[in-house]
C-alpha cells in the first residue's frame, strides 16, 4: 500500500463554465492532492497526458480511440431523479461509471442509494447532485490501497438524466402539490408510537411487550447481563416533554418495573452498552449536545444511574455503535445527524478512550437501506454481522442484517444478507429499528402509527 501515490485525471465539459455540484467534485479532488492536469471540451489535444482518469461531465460519450490512452479510463456520473420523483419510487441511485467499448455496459465503480424526497423534485435533486460529489474521491482512495480497481460489470440502475417532455412536467406540477400536501398531514397527524419486545431465545414465538405509559412509548432496545441481573436498557420518550430519558428494566423484576437511569435536560435515546474489564459503560445518543460520550453504568443500593467517564468525539452524531475489533482497534460506528438515514461513517482509535480518527474512506457506505446502526456488532456463527435501518420507505421500516468482509482503518466492506420485518400479527406491525441479544435474550423494537394531542403539540414546537 502506498498512501503517497500520484493520481493524475482531467475533467471533460460540455462549456466553460461549470455547475456547481460539478466544482465541487473536482474541487474536493484537488483538496485531497488528486493532481488536476486539464479541463477541456475534448480529448483530442491530451492524448499524449499521462492520465489515470478522466473524470467526463458531456452527455456523449468520448472518441472510443482515445479510451485506450488513459489508464483507468474516462469515469462519468449516471443518475436520474425525475422518474423515481414522477414514478413515486423510494430510493433514487447515483452510479459513478467507467467508459467502456460495451456499449450500455458500463463498469459501475462505486454507487449511492438515496431515499427519494418525494414532495420536492428539487430538494432531491439537489441533495442527489451534493452527495455523488464525494464518489470519484473514494474512488481514487480505494485504488491507492488496492493497487487496483475492481469494478463491476452491469447496467447501472439510473440512466443518464433526460430532459422531461410536456406531459412529465405538468404531471410532476400535480404532483408537487399533492405531495407536499401528504407529506405535512402526515408530519402532524400520524405520529410514530413505538414499543420494545423481548423473547428468551429457547422460544423466540413467544414475545414479550413492556408496557409504557399511554402518552409515553419505549424504543431503541440493549440488553446486558452481568453476576448481578439481566438489563435491558431502552428510551423512554414523553411526549408531554418533547424529549427521552434512558432507563432499564431488571430481568430479577421479569421487565415489569422500569427505572429511569438519566435525567438529562436535552434528548437521550440508543443507549448503546457494552462491558469491558468487568465495566458496564453506556454509549447514548445526545446529538443536541454536540459531542459523543462515554457514561459507566453504576448500581448502589439499588439505584442505577449513569456517570460520565469521557468525552469520545466531538460533532453532532446519532446511533454511536464501538466494536473492538481483533486488531485490536475500537471501531466506532455512527451517522452525523443531518444525513442520519443515509450515512455511515467510522472513527478508529488505539485506545478506548481515544483520541478518535476519522476512516481513510469517510463515508463508507450511502445507502438508506442499511446504513444508520440498528444494534451492536454481533458474532454469528464466526462471522461479524452488522445491523443497519432501512428507512427506503419511512423511518424504521425494517432492519437489514450485513455481513462485514473486511474491517481496517482503510477499507469497510459489508454484504447484506437479510432483512428482518415487524410481524404483521403484532400491534406494533409498521416498522422495527433496532435489534440486540445477550445469547439468552433478544431485545427489539416495533412501532404503529397513532395520533395524540400532546404529540400533535410537540410536532408544532418542533416546526416554530
Amino acid at each position: 500500500m502506498d498512501l503517497n501515490r500520484k493520481i493524475r485525471f482531467g475533467v471533460l465539459v460540455e462549456s466553460a463554465t461549470f455547475e456547481w455540484w460539478q466544482q465541487d467534485t473536482v474541487k474536493l479532488l484537488i483538496d485531497n492532492k488528486i493532481e488536476h492536469i486539464f479541463t477541456d471540451r475534448d480529448l483530442a489535444g491530451h492524448t499524449a497526458e499521462k492520465l489515470d482518469f478522466v473524470l467526463s461531465f458531456r452527455a456523449d460519450e468520448p472518441e472510443e480511440e482515445h479510451l485506450k490512452n488513459i489508464r483507468y479510463g474516462v469515469w462519468k456520473f449516471c443518475y436520474d431523479g425525475l422518474s423515481e420523483f414522477l414514478k413515486g419510487i423510494p430510493c433514487c441511485v447515483v452510479s459513478l461509471c467507467q467508459i467502456t467499448n460495451k456499449k450500455d455496459k458500463p463498469l459501475i465503480l462505486r454507487h449511492l442509494t438515496l431515499d427519494t424526497i418525494l414532495h420536492s423534485y428539487k430538494a432531491n435533486r439537489n441533495r442527489m447532485l451534493k452527495e455523488m460529489e464525494i464518489l470519484p474521491l473514494q474512488v481514487c482512495k480505494e485504488l491507492i490501497v488496492n493497487g487496483i480497481l475492481e469494478p463491476e460489470l452491469s447496467q447501472p440502475k439510473s440512466p443518464t438524466l433526460n430532459s422531461p417532455k410536456n406531459p412529465s412536467v405538468i404531471r410532476y406540477f400535480w404532483l408537487s402539490i399533492w405531495r407536499r400536501f401528504a407529506f405535512h398531514w402526515n408530519y402532524f397527524f400520524k405520529q410514530e408510537d413505538w414499543n420494545v419486545g423481548y423473547y428468551f431465545n429457547t422460544n423466540p414465538d413467544e414475545t414479550h411487550w413492556l408496557k409504557p405509559p399511554k402518552t409515553d412509548y419505549f424504543a431503541d432496545p440493549f440488553v446486558i447481563s452481568n453476576d448481578k441481573d439481566t438489563y435491558l436498557f431502552f428510551e423512554w420518550f414523553s411526549n408531554k416533554r418533547g424529549k427521552a430519558d434512558l432507563a432499564i428494566a431488571k430481568k430479577s423484576e421479569n421487565f415489569e418495573t422500569y427505572h429511569k437511569i438519566t435525567d438529562f435536560p436535552e434528548h437521550r435515546s440508543y443507549p448503546f452498552v457494552f462491558e469491558y474489564q468487568g465495566v458496564i459503560y453506556c454509549i447514548p445518543e445526545a446529538h443536541r449536545t454536540n459531542k459523543i460520550s462515554l457514561y459507566r453504568f453504576v448500581e448502589t443500593h439499588g439505584r442505577a444511574s449513569l456517570q460520565w467517564d469521557c468525552d469520545l468525539l466531538q460533532g453532532c452524531f446519532v446511533d454511536s455503535t464501538l466494536h473492538h475489533h481483533i486488531d485490536g482497534k475500537w471501531y466506532l460506528f455512527t451517522t452525523p445527524q443531518k444525513q442520519s438515514h443515509s450515512h455511515l461513517i467510522i472513527f478508529v482509535a488505539d485506545d478506548l478512550r481515544g483520541p478518535y480518527r476519522p476512516h481513510f474512506n469517510n463515508p463508507v457506505k450511502v445507502d438508506c437501506s442499511d446504513s444508520r446502526p440498528a444494534g451492536k456488532i454481533q458474532n454469528i456463527d464466526g462471522e461479524l454481522v452488522r445491523s443497519g435501518q432501512n428507512s427506503t420507505h419511512h423511518y424504521g421500516e425494517s432492519i437489514t442484517l450485513n455481513k462485514i468482509i473486511q474491517l481496517d482503518e482503510y477499507q469497510y466492506i459489508e454484504k447484506t444478507i437479510k432483512e428482518i420485518k415487524p410481524d404483521v400479527k403484532w400491534t406494533y406491525n409498521k416498522g422495527i429499528h433496532t435489534i440486540n441479544s445477550d445469547g439468552e435474550i433478544t431485545v427489539f423494537d416495533a412501532k404503529r402509527f397513532t395520533f395524540t394531542w400532546k404529540g400533535f403539540i410537540q410536532q408544532i414546537k418542533q416546526k416554530c
